[in-house]
C-alpha cells in the first residue's frame, strides 16, 4: 500500500468514498470528473450516503455503493467484508476516515494529510491531488447523465431562458422568508422572466402558495422530479437564485449564474461555485437579508 500513484500502476479499478447530504456530494463532483479524465477507462466505484445515490445511479461509468449509517453492526460489517474483497488500485476517500488503510488496495489517500482552510471543493481536489501528485487542470464536467435519458421539454413545457428557484432547504435555518422568495418571483415576472420553482416534497405547500399567488409564467416542479432529473432542469437555466442546499450546489457544478443566500453557514466554505455567482449574507439570521439587496444583485445577472 502507497500515498502516491507510480507512473507504472495502471489503474482499473478506482474507489472514491464521498459523503452523504446531497450539497456535500454534489462538491466532490469535480473530484470525479479529474478522476474520469485522468484514468477514462477505469471502473469508478463511489460510496455515497441513501439520499444521494440517485444523483449518480444514472451515470454509466460510475458504480454507486450505498452506505447506510442506519445499518445493524451485522450489516456494516458484511458492507465492509465485501468492500475488502474488491482490489481497488485507487482509493481516494474524501471523508479523510481510517477505511483506506483497511482495504485491500494499491495507493490510497492518507488520513493525515492537512489542507489549509479553502472551499470545500478546493479541499476535496486538493486531496486528490495529494494521491495523484500533479496539477489539476480544467476538465469536462461527467457526471451528467446521458443526452435523452430525461425529458426535460416535458417538465419545462419547452420554456426555456427561465430563472430557477429553490426556496427550500434541508435546515429550516437556512430558509429565506416565503413572502421575500414572492417578491423576487414577482419582479423576477415584471421583467419578463419565466420562472421554475424547484425542490423536494417537503417544498411543494410553499411552492404551491408561490404559484397561486403569481400565477403565469411559474412552472412548480418542487417534489415533482427525481434527484437526478434536476440537473438538465438547471442547465437550461440562466439563472439560480437559491438558498444553501443541493441545489445551488448543482447549479454551480452547471455553471450557471448564482445568487445564494446565505445565514447560519460560511460561504467561505460552502458558497456557490459557479464561475459567476454570489452570496449574500447579512449575518446569521436569514431574515436579516433585505430584498432589495437580492433584486439588486438578481439584477446584475439579468
Amino acid at each position: 500500500m502507497y500515498f502516491k500513484l507510480s507512473k507504472s500502476l495502471k489503474v482499473e479499478q478506482v474507489l472514491v468514498v464521498s459523503l452523504s447530504n446531497i450539497g456535500d456530494v454534489v462538491l466532490t463532483f469535480p473530484v470525479l470528473d479529474v478522476v474520469h479524465a485522468r484514468f477514462p477507462s477505469a471502473e469508478v466505484h463511489v460510496v455515497v450516503g441513501p439520499k444521494a445515490a440517485a444523483l449518480l445511479s444514472r451515470i454509466p461509468w460510475i458504480k454507486v455503493i450505498v452506505y447506510n449509517k442506519k445499518m445493524s453492526a451485522a450489516a456494516k460489517w458484511n458492507w465492509f467484508l465485501a468492500l475488502r474483497s474488491h482490489r481497488f488500485d485507487l482509493v481516494v476517500d474524501l471523508r479523510n476516515s481510517m477505511l483506506p488503510l483497511l482495504l485491500n488496495a494499491a495507493v490510497v489517500t492518507g488520513p493525515l494529510l492537512h489542507v489549509p482552510k479553502v472551499h470545500m471543493q478546493q479541499k476535496h481536489l486538493a486531496r486528490l491531488k495529494s494521491v495523484v501528485g500533479e496539477t489539476l487542470q480544467e476538465v469536462p464536467r461527467a457526471c451528467f447523465a446521458p443526452e435523452g435519458v430525461f425529458d426535460t421539454d416535458r417538465l419545462v413545457a419547452g420554456t426555456r431562458g427561465y430563472v430557477v428557484v429553490a426556496p427550500g432547504a434541508a435546515d429550516l435555518r437556512k430558509r429565506w422568508g416565503e413572502d421575500r422568495f414572492l417578491q423576487v418571483i414577482q419582479h423576477l415576472r415584471r421583467r419578463g422572466r419565466d420562472v421554475v420553482l424547484l425542490g423536494d416534497k417537503q417544498d411543494a405547500l410553499v411552492s404551491s402558495r408561490l404559484v397561486a399567488a403569481v400565477g403565469d409564467g411559474v412552472i412548480d416542479l418542487c417534489g415533482k422530479t427525481g434527484l437526478d432529473e434536476l440537473m438538465p432542469v438547471i442547465d437550461r437555466a440562466v439563472l439560480a437564485i437559491t438558498n444553501d442546499s443541493g441545489i445551488m450546489h448543482l447549479a454551480s457544478y452547471a455553471n450557471k449564474p448564482t445568487v445564494a443566500l446565505f445565514g447560519p453557514t460560511d460561504p467561505f466554505f460552502y458558497g456557490p461555485w459557479s464561475s459567476a455567482s454570489v452570496a449574500i449574507r447579512r449575518g446569521t439570521v436569514m431574515e436579516s437579508i433585505p430584498v432589495k439587496d437580492v433584486l439588486n444583485e438578481v439584477d446584475k445577472f439579468l
